[in-house]
């Protein structure tokens, strides 16, 4: 697998002088495999640079593959200027994170209205397909790629691209879900940031979201995005061979980027990571090369929705089982801007009676909630509920996240944590995931075992085209009126 770095600053585009060496231009990066499977992740502005590439290198039409993490700019400006998306002849496939309401298709075409820009989303030359993604798992030729939920103020997918026996994994855009891990630590004890080692585990390279030094963050809480120390627990807890620092922040010049790396690399060296860690820098390309041993297997495909509407949310309903005023306030608004419907309680009780009659999509529940607390409420809601409890998604909302309060809470079946403050638009994204994580996906039926013959036996019938036949008709007005429906069908299929 062949890895090339086209834009790897954050936030905004930064070229000039002082950023010659790492690169001012905004996310962007191409992987290839060894059968020449091309995959191009997130479309910032480094993207036109990419698509220049793309072009002169062509001795026809190109056909590629756009992963986009998100949809804040940084990561989507260069979609407008990616020469490829505009050549008659070409194919592209652009997958990104489906949101509860307006598809990939919709967000992008946004950016491309005329009023920011003279060439819409339409008039694009090249043949484009877009597909929606919840988290799972999907092939793209050769390479096997598993979307995953990043801790971010917008709904934003991490990928594993997994090919030739080697693993990368482009984690950008996320932040701790324990903030007390920014300084790095022990992430077994934060579910969340287990999870997050987990997507990442024996990784041949991470490239991951460093925009911040742990003592830079406690003034960025909540930005949605990490700091190296955490990167490189993160990648410890993963035993990942490689860590690339990516997602520089604007104001770090080609000096500073330095210093950052050389601080990065003692940190590892005090926490005992032994893995290698560089600076992404654009125009760098990296080479991966299966190591026999640490080969590991493909991830086990997990269905993921890939064409709208071919997702839906099973509950549009969220309970909030709050008494602090300032709590309930940006969740009211956030739920609303979510088009979700909203129930309320003010203690225990009245939350499980509420639970048992509209089995909610998501419960947010505050900590010290009267009647009991959160994690007697979670606890009556799994055993209360039968299945539907088991699979409820309980957020627990507290003014701080202190290790022994997520242990209680793994106990108590919590599912996540919503740590005071929080803003009315990063409790959108959350709700977002996690109802998207329990949406119905449809997935394709697997071939029966005896398909070649049931083939044959079709076609020895002899009634493939045929006219409408009386016996056809019958069966199906019998089915109709057996199971109550308006229509009923018998598909032929060859």
């Amino acid at each position: 697998m062949r890895i090339q770095f086209w834009g790897t600053r954050g936030s905004i585009a930064k070229p000039g002088p002082a950023t010659v060496r790492y690169g001012g231009n905004t996310s962007c990066v191409e992987i290839r495999s060894a059968a020449g499977t091309l995959v191009v992740i997130d479309c910032g502005t480094g993207a036109h640079g990419l698509g220049q590439a793309l072009l002169s290198g062509a001795n026809g039409a190109v056909t590629g593959h756009l992963l986009i993490s998100h949809t804040h700019w940084d990561h989507i400006q260069g979609i407008p200027f990616f020469a490829p998306l505009s050549q008659p002849g070409n194919e592209w496939h652009v997958y990104g994170p489906r949101g509860v309401g307006d598809s990939l298709r919709e967000t992008l075409a946004g950016q491309m209205q005329y009023t920011y820009f003279p060439v819409t989303l339409e008039q694009l030359g090249a043949n484009i397909e877009y597909h929606d993604l919840v988290e799972g798992s999907f092939d793209i030729g050769d390479i096997r790629v598993t979307a995953h939920y990043l801790n971010h103020p917008a709904l934003t997918l991490g990928y594993r691209l997994e090919v030739d026996g080697v693993s990368v994994v482009y984690a950008s855009d996320h932040e701790p879900h324990a903030r007390d891990l920014a300084g790095g630590g022990d992430l077994s004890s934060s579910d969340g940031d287990m999870r997050h080692a987990e997507f990442l585990k024996d990784a041949d390279l991470i490239i991951h979201d460093t925009q911040y030094l742990a003592k830079e963050y406690p003034d960025k809480v909540g930005w949605g995005h990490s700091t190296v120390e955490y990167a490189v627990a993160a990648a410890r807890t993963a035993n990942a061979r490689r860590l690339a620092i990516y997602h520089h922040d604007p104001l770090r010049d080609d000096d500073a980027v330095d210093a950052f790396l050389e601080h990065a690399r003692e940190h590892a060296q005090l926490s005992g990571y032994e893995g290698e860690i560089f600076a992404a820098a654009e125009g760098l390309s990296v080479e991966l090369e299966s190591s026999g041993a640490r080969a590991a297997e493909r991830s086990e495909s997990v269905a993921s929705a890939r064409r709208s509407p071919a997702m839906e949310v099973v509950s549009r309903t969220v309970l909030l089982a709050a008494t602090n005023p300032e709590f309930a306030e940006v969740i009211r608004d956030a739920v609303k801007e979510e088009g979700l419907h909203l129930l309320e309680a003010a203690e225990v009780e009245k939350a499980l009676e509420l639970a048992h009659l509209e089995l909610p999509g998501v419960y947010l529940v505050e900590q010290d909630l009267p009647g009991g607390g959160a994690l007697e409420l979670c606890r009556a809601i799994r055993a209360g509920l039968g299945p539907q409890g088991e699979k409820a998604r309980v957020i627990v909302i507290a003014d701080d996240e202190h290790q022994s309060r997520r242990e209680s809470g793994r106990g108590a079946g919590v599912t996540d944590w919503l740590v005071w403050p929080f803003t009315s638009i990063y409790v959108r994204t959350k709700l977002r995931a996690w109802l998207l994580r329990a949406a119905l996906r449809w997935e394709k039926a697997p071939l029966p075992e005896n398909e070649a013959e049931r083939v044959r036996a079709l076609h020895a019938l002899e009634i493939l085209d045929t006219d409408p036949e009386e016996r056809f008709d019958r069966l199906t007005q019998k089915i109709s009126k057996l199971l109550d429906v308006p229509i009923a069908l018998v598909s032929l299929v060859d």
